[in-house]
Parts: structure tokens; sequence; C-alpha cells
């Protein structure tokens, strides 16, 4: 466009020269008499000469435009005030596609505005023409043009008037921008892809914020220098530290021992930087300097260069886990303890057995007024002494003798205050606090008021002789999970309904070491003590599906709670008056399959003195073998439930194979309800406890076998 100024600028001083050479001309026709015409000739040949000059520019200048226009990489297109396209230089062909043949002398607006725009700019367009002005002239603006093949392209352009006289001419000048634009809306794809993708890492890490501030494990950062930059809630809980306290000024290391501080920047950390992360155990430092051992995952966080520029740290608290499995251990620990404790009980019932029948059996063989009458006496109730004592190994184990049936708890408590009153010290004050109305509980009251009993004189003892007070509540609370992982108990206890019997007392309490020794077996704080109380009363709870929990601290008393699960049953339970058989005049022969000879002898001498005839077998294989033998003189048969080679529940179902209805009487040293459990709905006859009590043993053996 500069060159068409230039152009502009030649023709002007073109034409003023012309004007000048007419008015010059005219001149010299007035002067050519006159001796003045030879200046005039000589102005009139410079004016010539610089016209020609002026010419030769002009012409020049010309070339150039048109060398310019022609070699334009922008489509260069001029029209008429009708808008006729007057020139269409080779760029507007590559761009447009028409040649300069097809587009002269056709309106502009056929050829380049689409016909969607056209409407629109028409009026406007023409007018600019007619006036050779307009708001728009002289300015860059982009638009859309169309191609021969109807193809819309995005083009810059610059539109101005020409003057050749009186005439208006229009020219444009036209860039194709379809790469810019592809371009811009690339970068806005991108742009827009980019805030997207902004907006979701943005929302990923408010999320990921959200989840650490919620977290249960401490999440904790400093940077390289050991500055604590940032603790989450959980942290701060688990660390002794306010929601609000300001971690300016801490360091790592204030929450850590000297020596696992040094640990950690030897160890821990350099591994960090080197692998990445590193999973360890560390114990922490509270507020009240209190350790707490934690699982820990260190790992340092990279700058943008990969270098490590900040620590972080992910732990969980382990003090739970850790109380959890010593509580494990301890439950595990007794559960053998009970074990052992039970194959004793056992094996001394089984002594006893012999020692309490063939004294009983003396007895009775014996005048009444005979010297040996006391000493055989004394026997016995030493017997019977030392099988009490196995009851309480048995009810430790959980397997002592039940006899279940409804049980009012809080009435039990009631009737028996009277007993509890005279059993502990005078200086002692006994309150209770009993629900009414509680649900019932499915128990053995001998047992229940053995754990009473022991807990009470147990609370007694443990207060000076100044004295204090016992309690002791009863109510119904819900049991979950938490109270039970915090609580001792047998495994498939599960959550429920449970009534409580809370014991507490106001004395000396226990330490930690105390508390987890107080149901061993033989463990015992009192000096005439056998240790046995507590550890029955363990058995006991267990025995019944029941919670114990013990809170206890040194001077300040202990609290004992116990819990057993409601009822399912509304009614109480009727127990079936088996009809009495007659002691007297028995006959037949009965069947003693033992493994204990000393078992198998007292049977015999009781049976006999009953007037039965008696074959033994010393275990199950044997008592087949004896069974089959006399299989039709048999009139019952008294079984041991633990032998060797054969038990008495592999040898219950081979005699039942071979005479379905002889009558079966299981004998043990454990419970009822745990020696018969396997026996259920087979069509067991009778259960003899040992050891063996003349009286009680003859009465079974009666009503089982001659109902």
């Amino acid at each position: 466009m500069n060159n068409h100024s230039t152009n502009k600028q030649l023709q002007q001083q073109l034409d003023a020269a012309q004007e000048t050479i007419q008015a010059l001309s005219k001149r010299m026709r007035q002067l050519e008499s006159s001796n003045a015409q030879l200046p005039f000739q000589k102005q009139l040949q410079s004016y010539q000469q610089r016209i020609a000059e002026k010419s030769n520019e002009l012409a020049e200048a010309r070339i150039w435009s048109e060398l310019i226009i022609q070699s334009s990489m922008d489509a260069i297109v001029r029209v008429n005030q009708q808008g006729a396209i007057q020139s269409w230089n080779p760029m507007a062909e590559q761009m447009f596609g028409y040649s300069t043949s097809e587009v002269l002398g056709e309106l502009i607006e056929n050829i380049l505005i689409p016909k969607r725009l056209r409407n629109a700019h028409l009026k406007n367009f023409h007018r600019h023409l007619k006036r050779g002005r307009g708001a728009l002239m002289n300015l860059r603006i982009e638009g859309i043009a169309q191609c021969k093949d109807g193809a819309e392209l995005p083009v810059e352009f610059i539109g101005s008037v020409v003057k050749q006289g009186d005439i208006s001419a229009y020219a444009m000048v036209l860039r194709d921008i379809s790469e810019r634009k592809a371009a811009e809306i690339a970068i806005q794809d991108s742009h827009a892809n980019l805030e997207t993708l902004i907006e979701k890492r943005t929302g990923e890490a408010r999320d990921l914020a959200a989840i650490i501030e919620v977290s249960l494990n401490l999440v904790g950062m400093a940077d390289k220098q050991g500055n604590v930059l940032y603790i989450n809630p959980a942290g701060k809980k688990i660390l002794g530290l306010s929601k609000n306290t300001s971690l300016s000024g801490m360091k790592f290391e204030h929450f850590h021992s000297h020596e696992t501080s040094k640990t950690l920047t030897d160890e821990i950390l350099p591994q960090a930087i080197k692998h990445g992360t590193v999973e360890t155990e560390c114990e922490f430092i509270d507020q009240d300097s209190n350790p707490v051992p934690m699982a820990c995952t260190f790992m340092y966080l990279p700058d943008k260069q990969g270098n490590p520029a900040h620590m972080a740290v992910v732990a969980r608290d382990l003090r739970h886990e850790i109380a959890l499995q010593q509580q494990m251990e301890h439950v595990d620990r007794l559960e053998s303890l009970g074990v052992l404790a039970g194959g004793i009980a056992h094996d001394f019932n089984n002594i006893l057995t012999a020692i309490i029948g063939n004294a009983d059996l003396a007895t009775r063989k014996l005048d009444t007024d005979s010297l040996a009458m006391g000493h055989l006496e004394s026997i016995k109730q030493s017997g019977l002494q030392a099988a009490n004592l196995c009851k309480q190994m048995l009810a430790y184990s959980g397997k002592g003798t039940f006899i279940i049936q409804p049980l009012d708890l809080s009435r039990l408590i009631t009737e028996m205050m009277p007993l509890l009153e005279v059993s502990i010290g005078k200086n002692i004050a006994l309150k209770c606090h009993l629900e009414e109305a509680l649900p019932i509980i499915d128990a053995d009251i001998t047992q229940i008021q053995q754990i009473i009993m022991n807990l009470v004189i147990n609370a007694s003892e443990a207060m000076d002789k100044s004295g204090g007070s016992v309690i002791i509540t009863t109510g119904l609370m819900q049991v979950d999970n938490t109270y039970l992982e915090n609580s001792l108990h047998k495994a498939g206890t599960t959550m429920g309904s449970f009534i409580y019997m809370k014991v507490s007392d106001s004395g000396c309490g226990m330490d930690i070491a105390t508390q987890k020794k107080i149901f061993d077996p033989f463990f015992t704080t009192k000096f005439t003590g056998r240790g046995l109380g507590m550890s029955a009363v363990l058995g006991i709870v267990n025995g019944h599906n029941g919670i114990l929990n013990l809170h206890s601290e040194p001077s300040k008393g202990t609290v004992f709670k116990i819990a057993f699960p409601v009822s399912s049953s509304i009614n109480a339970i009727e127990i079936e008056q088996k009809p009495t058989g007659n002691v007297k005049d028995c006959s037949g022969m009965v069947l003693v399959i033992d493994d204990e000879e000393s078992i198998r002898k007292i049977a015999c001498l009781l049976l006999e003195d009953m007037g039965y005839n008696v074959v033994t077998a010393m275990d199950g294989k044997h008592g087949i073998e004896v069974f089959r033998e006399h299989q039709n003189e048999l009139i019952g048969v008294i079984l041991d439930m633990t032998m060797p080679r054969m038990n008495g529940e592999d040898c219950f179902h081979a005699l039942r194979e071979i005479s379905p209805n002889v009558p079966i009487i299981l004998s043990s040293g454990y419970s009822e309800d745990d020696a018969t459990s396997c026996f259920q709905g087979k069509a067991l006859d009778g259960f003899i406890q040992k050891p063996y009590q003349i009286d009680h043993f003859q009465k079974i053996i009666a009503e089982c076998f001659h109902s």
C-alpha cells in the first residue's frame, strides 16, 4: 500500500506540472512579440524537463507497485464504486480458487461474501463505496470469505478508497488467517483442557486433603531441617496436642526420644531418600511423655528438580492392637491352664471315686458302734473336700457341673444378703443397688452363688482394718464388639442384651501385674489362699457364655463387672421327675467300661452290693467284645467318656448298632452338660458324675435300669 501512496503523490505532482505548463504556454503566446519571450521559453523547458523526470519516476513506481501486487503473499483486490472487481492478483487466485478472467467485472459480494452473511453486509458495504468513507475504513478487520468450492475461509482484511480524479476505487488487501485461527482454537482447547486438568487435580487435592483431615492415622510433614509443617487432627490427638496448637518452632525430634531421633536421622530417613519410602515401627512421645508405639511409613517428597524437599510420615497407633494382642495371649494362657486344670481335676476325680466309694462301702459293712466308723467318715469327708476342690478346678476350665434354670439375678442377691453380711468384716458396709424386673438369665444357681460369694469376700479382704464399703449393682446393658474386645470371654460369645452384676470396693486395688495373674489357677495374694477362687469365677463365667471385666487401680479400689446373656426363654424350666426305681432286690448283669482299674473295682463293689452281677472292660474296643459275649444277659452299661483306643462316644454308637434298646449310663468327671453335649438326641439313658457317692450312684442305677 506504500507504493500506491507514492504513485498517488507522483500523479498529483504530474497533474500540477501540466497545469503549470498550460498556463505558461498561454503566457508565451501573449509574449511572442515581446522581447521577454526568451526567459519564458527557458522556464517552459525547465518545467518540461521536470515533467519528464516525474513521468519516468511515476512509470518506475507503477512497475514496482505492479510487481509488489503480483508477488504479494496477500490477496489484493480492487473494485469500483459499484462493487465490480477491477483487479485480482495471483494470491487472490490461489486463496479463493478463481482465476482473474472469472472474476473481472463480477460483483465482489457474489464472489467473496458467503450467502449467509450477504444481507447483513451489503447495505453498509455499498454505502462505504459510494461515500468513500466509513467507520471500518483503513482498519484491520477479521471476517469470513467464501472460496470457489463453497468452503469458508477466515481472513483478515483492510480496505481503503483510492481517488482517481472524481472517480473512487475501493482497494482490499486480504490475508488468510486459517492457520492462525486453527492455532488460536488449539490454544483455546489446550487452555480449556489445562483448566479442566487443573480443576480435576485441584479437586483431587481437596479430596486428598479431606481424607487426610479425617484419617484415623497420624499424617505429618516436615522440611529437610526437621521443622514440623503439618500434623493432621488425628495425629494431634494421638500426640496429646489440641486442635489449635501452633506447630511453629516444633521439630520432629520434639516427638521422639533421643535414641529414636538418632535412629531416624542416621538410618531410617537416609533409607527413605534412597528408596522413596521406608516402613518400620517407631516409638513417638506424646505431650505427657508417654510412649506411643506406631507402625510408620516414612517418605521424602521431591521438589521440581527431583531433589528431596520435605519428609512425611503416615503412622498407625499400635497401642490398641498391642493391648488386644496381650489380652488374647492372656486368654490363650488362661485357656491352656484351664485345659490343664480340667485334666488334673478329671484324673483326681477318678482317684477320689475309689477313695469315697470304698469308704462308703466299708461304712455299710461295719457296725455303727465300730471304732473304725469315725476314721472312715473322716476319709470320706476329706475325699469330698478334695472333690469340691476338683469342682473349682473344673469350674475354672469351664467343665463344671451346671444345672441350668431360669434365674432372676437381683432376686438371688437379695436372698443371699444375710449370708453375705456375716461373711464380711464388721467394719465393712455392704450396699446394694439392684435393678428390679430384670429379664431372666439361664444359669446354675449354685455356681452364680459361688461367684457372688467369692467376689464379695475378696472385696472385703481388700480393705484394711479402717473399713470401707462393698457395693453390688445389677442392671441391663447392650454389649457390642468394642466391649467384647476389652473384656474376658470365651470364643463364640456374641453381642446382644446382657444382665450385669457389678461388685465395687474401696480397698487397696491391684497393679497391672497382679491384674494379669489374678485369674491364673493357684495364684493368690493371701497367705492362706489356694488361688482357685478367681480362676473358678472366670471358669463359671465362661461356662455360662458370660463376660468379665476388671478395672482396678492401686489405692483406688477394684470393680468386677460380670454379664450374662439374657435368656431366650420366658417360662421357668420344668424339670422332669423320673420315677425312682427300687434300690433293693436288683438283679441282672451290668457291664462297666472304664480305663481306670480303681473305677472299675469300686463300680463292681457298689453294683454287687445292690445285687447285680458285673463284667468289666478296660476301654471301648474291649467293651464291645465283652458286650457281644454277654449280650443276652446284660441289662445295662456304665460307660466312661474319656478312654484310649476308642472313646465313649464311638463306643456308644457301636453298642447302639448291636442293641438299640440296651440302657447306657455315661460316667465322667466333667459336668453333665459338657460330657453329654456330643450325645444330643442320641437316647442316652443317664449320667453319673465322678466321684461316686453311693446313695446317688445306686439311685441313678435303679432309675435307669429298672424304670
